[in-house]
Parts: C-alpha cells; structure tokens; sequence
C-alpha cells in the first residue's frame, strides 16, 4: 500500500487526489494537517479519561478512609474505654458490672457466653437497654466478669490460708493452756478453705499442683 502511494496509480490527482489512497493516522484525513481524525480523538479522550480515573482512584480510596477515620476513631475509644484487668478491683467494680449489687448495679445476671459459666454479676438498668442487647459486647464484659472474678477467687484464697494459718501458729504458742490449743487446733482443721476449692474448680490453670488444697484434711 505504502509503494502504491507514492507509486502507484498515478500522481493525476495530487495529493490526496484520486489517484492516492487515503490513510487515517494521527495527521488528519489524507495524510494532510488539516486536523486529527475523529476516531483518533475519541480514543485519545478515552486514554486520557482513563489516566484520569486512575490517578484519582488512590485519592478517592485516601478520601474515603480519611472519612472513616472519626468512626475508627470513635470505635477505638469505645473498647479503650472498657476497664481491662488492671481497671478491676478484686470485688469486681465497673462502670458496667459490679459481683456484689450496689446501685446502680442491682440487676441480677450470671455468665452465658463466657468460657466459665453462670458467675453471678450485677449490672444497671442501662446496661439492659443497651450493652445485653448486643450479643458481641456483652461477651466482652462476661469475659472480664470472668477475670474479675478469678482475681477475686485468688485473693479470697490467699486470705483464708493467711487466717487458717494463723490460727495454726496461735495454736502452737507455748502460753496456751491446753484446753485453749486444742480449741486453736479444731477450729484451724476444721476452718474449710473454700474460696481455694471455688478457684481450683473454676479455673484450674491459675493453681498450681502444690499449691492445690488437700481435700482430703479438708472434710
């Protein structure tokens, strides 16, 4: 075609006569300058759209997240906001739950969805409108009613052993008659360290082997 342009068919017409093929490229019609074809155009408009849309589909991803942020935001102080374990007293108290009821926590509820069943715990009257409603984060406060009350457990425990054995010492004091250290000694083996059983059958990995209560002398 390129040697029949110049070549062929005669040179009668001139340029972009009858006697030259036309051809459609990025100089116009005829091979002349006399303005870009509009099928070039077309396709060099939708190239440029294209450019476009990709350069502004980084910016509007960026714009869109930028207009999460707030609620990510609000999202993230919602959770920092719960107390953790180190937010807990050992009875327990929160702003969303309290062991022992006292207002506004006068509500009764026991653990469902937490790994460690039927705990007892109290809550408000707005913890029912709200938080028991929502099945995800009343997990979350079950779970720290959970540690909670293992942390109760533990101090509980360490308190009777301290009395228990101090009673143990009372009784092995010399000045005592024998009337009253025999009374120390029954009153030390039959004081039933409780809150330890609770904590070794609750939750069996916070104890270790020799720290386990010996339910034999117990009963």
């Amino acid at each position: 075609d390129i040697f029949n342009m110049f070549f062929g068919g005669g040179m009668g017409g001139g340029m972009g006569g009858p006697g030259v093929r036309v051809y459609s490229s990025g100089f116009g019609p005829g091979m002349g300058f006399g303005g870009m074809n509009p099928n070039m155009r077309a396709r060099q408009q939708q190239q440029q759209q294209q450019q476009r849309q990709q350069q502004q589909q980084p910016e509007g991803g960026l714009g869109q997240f930028v207009q999460l942020l707030p609620l990510l935001f609000i999202m993230i102080l919602s959770f920092l906001s719960m107390p953790g374990e180190d937010g807990m007293g050992a009875t327990g108290g929160s702003k969303y739950f309290s062991l022992t009821p006292f207002k506004p926590h006068t509500n009764p509820l026991s653990t469902k969805l937490a790994k460690v069943k039927d705990i007892p715990y109290f809550v408000s009257e707005q913890f029912l409108r709200t938080v028991a409603r929502d099945r995800y984060q009343l997990s979350q406060v079950e779970r720290m009613v959970e540690v909670s009350y293992q942390r109760y457990l533990v101090d509980e425990c360490k308190n009777q052993k301290a009395y228990k054995r101090k009673l143990e010492i009372l009784s092995a004091k010399s000045k005592l008659s024998e009337v009253e250290r025999a009374n120390l000694v029954k009153k030390a083996n039959g004081f039933q360290l409780s809150r330890c059983m609770e904590l070794e059958d609750l939750f069996p990995k916070a104890v270790s082997q020799k720290d386990r209560v010996n339910r034999h002398n117990e009963f």
